[in-house]
């Protein structure tokens, strides 16, 4: 009987195998669409028409971004991929910033881990809502206070999300060469 079952699924598996992978690259579209402030909603085809419309994969040192076009052709702004420990697993998502790498245009979460009710909060519109629009400061970093408020009850994850931005501010946006 485990048997049947086992190649049941197997088999449900392999044959919805397209269409899992499909809504999964329209999540991530989804998700950089929501980091740049651009409208994600709508079915597949207006998300995917959206995103290759302003929205195209690029690299910078080595690095999976993608770039958003304005209507001119010009680079408004950059979604950059971070990925770090949170408190019970991996918290990744896009850090979207401006093209001059001086402000951030938004923050979206594709995958965290965390305790629902609490640390979960921080895919949240509240919570992602306060890093639109922030000064970067590659010096100093992100820091709880003046202009961004932690989750009460999770100071645990609420550190993770800093720390693992601060790191890629200091690691990666660092580095970049600006044209």
């Amino acid at each position: 009987l485990s048997l049947v079952f086992g190649g049941i699924l197997a088999g449900t598996n392999a044959w919805l195998r397209p269409r899992i992978d499909a809504n999964l690259q329209i999540a991530e579209k989804r998700s950089v669409l929501d980091a740049f402030g651009i409208d994600s909603t709508g079915d597949a085809q207006t998300i995917v028409a959206r995103f290759d419309s302003q929205i195209r994969p690029d690299t910078q040192q080595d690095l999976p971004i993608y770039s958003w076009f304005g209507a001119d052709g010009g680079t408004k702004g950059y979604a950059i991929p971070f990925s770090g420990a949170g408190l019970w697993g991996t918290i990744r998502g896009y850090l979207a910033v401006s093209a001059d790498l001086k402000t951030v245009l938004g923050l979206t979460f594709v995958e965290q881990n965390e305790t629902p009710g609490l640390g979960g909060r921080i895919d949240e519109p509240p919570f992602k809502d306060q890093f639109r629009n922030i000064s970067i400061d590659l010096d100093r970093g992100f820091a709880y206070g003046d202009d961004l408020d932690a989750i009460t009850g999770a100071t645990s994850t609420s550190r993770a999300v800093l720390q693992i931005l601060n790191d890629l501010l200091r690691q990666t946006l660092a580095d970049w060469e600006v044209a």
